[in-house]
């Protein structure tokens, strides 16, 4: 039976939070997508636009995470992860590219709060704008063409 653990909270009443996701980020981030990762303040008008992706985890600890980048920041990272010019890329491939994003960051991220734990990823997919969690605990990062909104809710689907 999957750990209940408390609702989640604010990275900066999370103090073990933040660290670990600045550095799992930035690494994810450079040495895959050749982007320097900076936390930021978070400032969110952006997130209106945002292409966002979700998925859910489960096993020893169940939640869900949400990536969320603005799109022309998006286009950049997947033209710097598939090696090629922004221009020469489809209209869905940003998407499948903070899709894959979404999955490499999460896992990451699980395996280095948790490393003992045995978690299970969903499938990540493409969600609206106004997606968000309520009591997340949440980091933004600052790349050179844009933002970047990382949030993981803790708790069962079932526990609102």
């Amino acid at each position: 039976m999957p750990e209940q653990l408390q609702p989640a909270r604010p990275v900066e009443e999370a103090p073990e939070f933040g660290p670990v996701v600045i550095r799992v980020a930035a690494e994810v981030l450079e040495t895959m997508f050749f982007e320097e990762a900076l936390p930021s303040a978070c400032e969110h008008a952006w997130l209106a636009q945002a292409v966002s992706a979700q998925l859910s985890f489960e096993g020893s600890h169940c939640g869900e995470f949400l990536l969320s980048v603005p799109p022309g920041t998006a286009r950049s990272i997947a033209a710097g992860f598939l090696g090629v010019d922004p221009e020469e890329m489809s209209e869905t491939q940003p998407g499948e590219v903070i899709l894959e994003l979404a999955n490499i960051l999460c896992g990451a991220l699980m395996s280095t709060l948790w490393p003992e734990s045995n978690l299970s990823l969903g499938t990540p997919e493409l969600v609206s704008a106004e997606h968000s969690f309520p009591a997340a605990m949440h980091c933004c990062f600052s790349l050179p063409e844009g933002m970047v909104a990382v949030s993981i809710a803790l708790g069962s689907r079932d526990a609102a």
